[in-house]
């Protein structure tokens, strides 16, 4: 059974764990006494149409995905009134604007699911009862999910290869409410041919000395390795474009590798979800 002060914890940017899912009545206490509404509900959108002279209504357009707003108060509350200093000035080193913290939420039904937050606004003491002899406070705290999707964990499939050219099927599925994008590793290669996804487009890719990683998620790098951080001139101007679309069933995605020496290639799926549950 989920222990409900674990039900929510927070890692800071400092690596302190706070566990805030309820009064644990120890000589430095901290938990979320409300909020945390935008975090119970999809990650925000807003849709965008076009209208035209003479048009009657509007054009749908894409829908944008937007950054996650995080809003809760936090209650500090030590015993003595050395213990709530310390335990105030370890919150706050616990939080930047510049670095993320991790904001862990367990269930039962559902497991763990982490998302990443910073600070988005200073924090807001409530000062109205504050005084030099108080014990306890409550903040304020608005924090900004910039993926605002939760994660809840990686499934990895290994294929290993031998020498030679070799075609293989990875059989992979989407249970989740989130589109997933494929990434992809392996050990050195002369060339390969990795899937776009379900469109049956296959993006190649140039030899790799090294251990190497390709992301196919539009917006951040796409092919790494050990030796460089950024290669996507290998890539000669081509990209992924597609993503496997949520609730997606078994499907096969086809590879092909071509190596000097045996190897392995893994097929490495982030599981991402709009909200805690679901």
């Amino acid at each position: 059974m989920t222990d409900l002060r674990d039900s929510i914890s927070i890692r800071g940017v400092n690596g302190a764990s706070w566990a805030l899912g309820g009064p644990a009545r120890t000589v430095k206490d901290a938990w979320i006494t409300g909020g945390l509404t935008g975090l119970f509900q999809a990650a925000p959108r807003t849709p965008t149409r076009t209208s035209r002279a003479y048009e009657i209504g509007s054009t749908p357009r894409m829908v944008k995905i937007e950054e996650r707003l995080l809003d809760f108060r936090v209650r500090l509350e030590g015993r003595t009134r050395r213990d709530f200093e310390e335990l105030y000035a370890a919150w706050n080193r616990s939080w930047s604007m510049y670095a993320d913290s991790q904001m862990t939420v367990k269930s039962e039904s559902y497991g763990t699911r982490d998302i990443k937050v910073r600070l988005d606004r200073d924090m807001k003491p409530d000062m109205e009862n504050y005084s030099m002899q108080s014990t306890k406070i409550e903040i304020e705290m608005v924090v900004v999910a910039c993926w605002p999707f939760l994660k809840s964990g990686i499934d990895t499939l290994e294929w290993d290869f031998p020498a030679g050219t070799n075609t293989h099927e990875f059989e992979i599925h989407n249970p989740t409410d989130v589109p997933l994008w494929m990434e992809w590793g392996g050990t050195p290669i002369t060339s390969a041919k990795l899937p776009d996804a379900l469109s049956g487009r296959m993006v190649p890719i140039k030899a790799q000395s090294n251990v190497w990683k390709v992301r196919t998620r539009q917006g951040i790098e796409q092919l790494s390795s050990a030796n460089h951080t950024n290669e996507l001139k290998t890539l000669q101007g081509l990209s992924f474009l597609y993503e496997i679309p949520p609730n997606t069933p078994t499907a096969l995605l086809p590879v092909e590798i071509t190596a000097a020496v045996p190897g392995t290639l893994r097929a490495i799926m982030p599981r991402y979800h709009e909200m805690p549950w679901g």
